[in-house]
C-alpha cells in the first residue's frame, strides 16, 4: 500500500474527516491493514485563513505555507498528496511544481465524476473566492459541463454559514439554509449540487437537497483510497 501525505489545518474538522473516512473507506474495502498517512497541519496564522479563504484576499500568502507543506509531506515518506480545500486549489499547480510526489486534484477529480455521473449541469455551492477564481468553471465547461452559482442573497447565506463552520460553529438553521439555496439551483435547472467546499460537507448530513448533491470532499477521498490500495480509476 501507499503512502497518503495530507496537507491538513484547512480547516481542522475536514482534516479529521478526510483521515477517518479513508480509515474507514479502506476497511469496507476489505484491506488487512491501516494504511500509511502522513498529515502536516499547517501552522499559518488565523488572519491570513479569514483573509485568504472567507474574505478572497491575500490568497497568495498561503502558497509558502502551502509549498512547506507538501515538501515535510514528501520528507516523510508520502508516496502522493492531497489538499482537502477546494479554494486553495487555485495553487495546485504550484503544489505539484514545488515537489517530486504526486498531488491529486480535487478540480480533476469530480470532472472525472460528473463525467461517470453524467451530469451536464451543476449547483455551485462554495466560498465567494472560489467562485470569482473560476477556478471549477475553467475545467468543467471545458469538458461541457454548466455551472449555476447561487442569487447574491444565496451566496452570503452560504458565506455565513461557512464562517461559523470555521470557527466550529454547527447548528440545525444552517442546513435549512442550504436546502433553501439547493431548492433555489434546482429550479434554475441544475441537475446535482456541487458541494465545492470542504468545510460545507460538515452541515450537508442533514440537508434534504431536491437533487443529488456531489460532495467533492468525498471525491477525494475516494480517489485518495483507489490510489493507496493502487486501484485505477
Amino acid at each position: 500500500m501507499k503512502t497518503l501525505g495530507i496537507i491538513g489545518g484547512l480547516g481542522p474538522q475536514t482534516t479529521a474527516k478526510v483521515y477517518l473516512s479513508v480509515i474507514n473507506l479502506i476497511r469496507k474495502n476489505g484491506e488487512d491493514k491501516y494504511p500509511p498517512i502522513v498529515i502536516y497541519n499547517l501552522p499559518f496564522p488565523f488572519i491570513i485563513e479569514k483573509e485568504a479563504i472567507i474574505e478572497g484576499r491575500n490568497a497568495e500568502k498561503m502558497l509558502p505555507y502551502l509549498i512547506d507543506g507538501a515538501k515535510i509531506l514528501e520528507k516523510s515518506g508520502a508516496d502522493f498528496g492531497i489538499l482537502p480545500c477546494n479554494t486553495l486549489h487555485k495553487y495546485i499547480k504550484e503544489i505539484r511544481e514545488s515537489v517530486n510526489i504526486p498531488f491529486l486534484s480535487i478540480l480533476d477529480e469530480t470532472v472525472l465524476e460528473l463525467k461517470t455521473k453524467k451530469i451536464q449541469t451543476v449547483g455551485l455551492l462554495a466560498t465567494k473566492t472560489t467562485i470569482e477564481s473560476r477556478i471549477y468553471e475553467k475545467v468543467l465547461v471545458e469538458k461541457g459541463i454548466r455551472i449555476i452559482c447561487p442569487t447574491e442573497e444565496g451566496q452570503n447565506q452560504i458565506y455565513d454559514i461557512i464562517v461559523q463552520l470555521l470557527n466550529g460553529e454547527e447548528n440545525d438553521l444552517q442546513s435549512k439554509k442550504i436546502e433553501i439555496v439547493c431548492n433555489s439551483l434546482h429550479e434554475k435547472g441544475a441537475e446535482s449540487i456541487l458541494l465545492a467546499c470542504t468545510d460545507l460537507q460538515l452541515a450537508i448530513s442533514s440537508v434534504k437537497s431536491p437533487i443529488p448533491i456531489v460532495d467533492t470532499t468525498e471525491v477525494l477521498i475516494n480517489a485518495s483510497v483507489r490510489t493507496l490500495i493502487g486501484k485505477p480509476n
